[in-house]
């Protein structure tokens, strides 16, 4: 993250360089929309977790990091769209629920509300067939 934040200072100390000496009025008034888009398309490509809230919807969970204590790292994908990363807060219940949705079969499935509350659901966890029983050699050597 910090080099994340000295690329986007550096490149924002270039455009304030380049409106000082420009003298110009205009360069002046769109220099802090500049500077947001340059956060903006520094931030975008590097792969990290967005700090927003995914839009509401029902998402496939692709994949799930669990941190206690600390955040929900979510992989969602909606429909044909690319999957794109979240950062969620963390809660014990939510992580509980995300948990014993990962541990069955099928996909995960993630329906965000318009309130931007997240639940997660999956097939109940695999519970095993009946116990084997063990085989019966047919030739049994004295």
């Amino acid at each position: 993250m910090t080099i994340l934040a000295s690329t986007w200072l550096a490149l924002a100390v270039l455009l304030c360089a380049a409106a000082w000496f420009a003298k110009r009025r205009v360069i002046g008034i769109s220099l802090p929309v500049a500077v947001t888009i340059a956060a903006l398309a520094v931030y975008i490509p590097t792969g990290s977790a967005r700090f927003t809230k995914p839009p509401p919807g029902d998402y496939a969970v692709v994949g799930a990091d669990i941190q206690v204590n600390v955040a929900i790292y979510v992989l969602l994908k909606e429909g044909s769209n690319p999957p794109v990363f979240y950062k969620l807060p963390y809660s014990n219940s939510q992580a509980d629920k995300l948990q014993q949705a990962m541990d069955g079969e099928g996909g995960v499935k993630a329906t965000v509300g318009d309130e931007g509350g997240v639940s997660f659901d999956g097939p109940p966890p695999v519970t095993g067939a009946e116990p084997k029983t063990p085989e019966v050699p047919a030739l049994t050597i004295p």
